[in-house]
């Protein structure tokens, strides 16, 4: 714990930036069980993540390999440096409540089956204190280094947490709904389709900025939400205990980032083709994915560079529940080349 004595608040957080703090391991090599685990979870039935003779991860599945167990411990010779020290510190001047709010992701190649992985975390930056719906605290911004084993980078990442002391939830709608009995399945949303299962690669010079993708609808249910958290190795109560998701000030246990993850990343490579390439992905969280309400995801190509070297495609995408905005964000896909 840091030394508080005469150092105002301010300066107490500032001592917690700038460290790098690592490595922290995978506690198993990429395997084709743990790929089949979240692609069952996201509803992702790329081929090129089914096994073969080349099967690689989903992108998206980046932070996964190197979280931690059930019991909170990373795998075996990892760093002891608990990596969200800062939060731990928070936690003791009573801001105790946690939420990832944004994701700023660069994916710089595959990775394969049988690969080991490790990650290294630095605190780059605290903001000031904010106030929010949730309640009053703080925006922390962590950057990641995620290489193999052999020091090669595979991606790397922003993350920005919020830290915060709870108000008491303002949900009052929402936490009635939830207290009813759920039907089984949800109604469709005229109009809308329920999944896309055309892997069909999407041709370069078809695309034009302003073009619009298909619209998606992904019901949020509590199998989803808890499946997802577990798929994606986070065992944050508030994913899927609903005492502690109201104690943060959520009427019922809500998704977790890396399963909005998952859900964008699919949403985009549907529609790109199963040869397209994540290499971008950026986007904020607004309103809670809860159960019992459905997400629609929309988009737009914003870009296209169709070049001999490289063919690539951003598209802004966002995701909206009854609440609002879930999601709204930005990603880059590499296209192979005209035939």
């Amino acid at each position: 714990m840091l030394n508080k004595k005469n150092l105002s608040l301010e300066q107490q957080l500032d001592k917690l930036k700038d460290q790098r703090k690592g490595p922290y391991l995978s506690y198993n090599p990429v395997s084709a069980t743990q790929i089949w685990q979240w692609c069952s979870a996201m509803g992702d039935h790329n081929p090129r993540y089914s096994p073969g003779n080349d099967q690689v991860a989903p992108p998206a599945m980046m932070q996964m390999w190197t979280m931690r167990d059930i019991n909170d411990r990373y795998a075996p010779d990892s760093t002891n440096a608990r990596p969200y020290h800062v939060f731990d510190e928070m936690s003791a001047m009573g801001y105790s409540s946690n939420v990832a709010v944004s994701y700023d992701i660069n994916f710089h190649r595959d990775l394969h089956i049988s690969e080991r992985v490790k990650h290294y975390t630095t605190i780059v930056n605290i903001s000031d204190k904010k106030s929010t719906a949730l309640g009053e605290g703080f925006f922390i911004t962590e950057r990641v280094e995620y290489l193999t084993f052999d020091e090669k980078s595979f991606a790397d990442a922003r993350i920005t947490y919020f830290q915060y002391q709870p108000v008491e939830a303002k949900f009052e709608a929402e936490i009635q709904r939830h207290n009813e009995p759920l039907s089984v399945g949800l109604p469709p949303v005229k109009g809308q389709a329920s999944e896309q299962n055309d892997y069909t690669d999407i041709e370069i010079s078809a695309l034009h900025a302003g073009d619009r993708l298909p619209e998606v609808v992904i019901p949020i249910t509590h199998r989803l939400v808890v499946g997802g958290a577990l798929a994606t190795q986070d065992f944050t109560p508030v994913h899927h205990n609903a005492c502690a998701a109201r104690a943060a000030g959520m009427p019922d246990i809500f998704m977790n980032i890396l399963t909005t993850s998952g859900l964008s990343a699919r949403y985009l490579g549907d529609w790109a083709g199963a040869n397209s390439r994540l290499k971008k992905l950026q986007f904020d969280l607004r309103a809670p994915n809860l159960p019992g309400d459905v997400m629609i995801m929309a988009g737009e190509v914003v870009a296209v560079t169709a070049q001999p070297s490289a063919c690539s495609v951003t598209v802004a995408f966002t995701g909206k529940n009854s609440l609002g905005m879930h999601i709204s964000g930005s990603a880059m896909l590499v296209l192979p080349g005209e035939k």
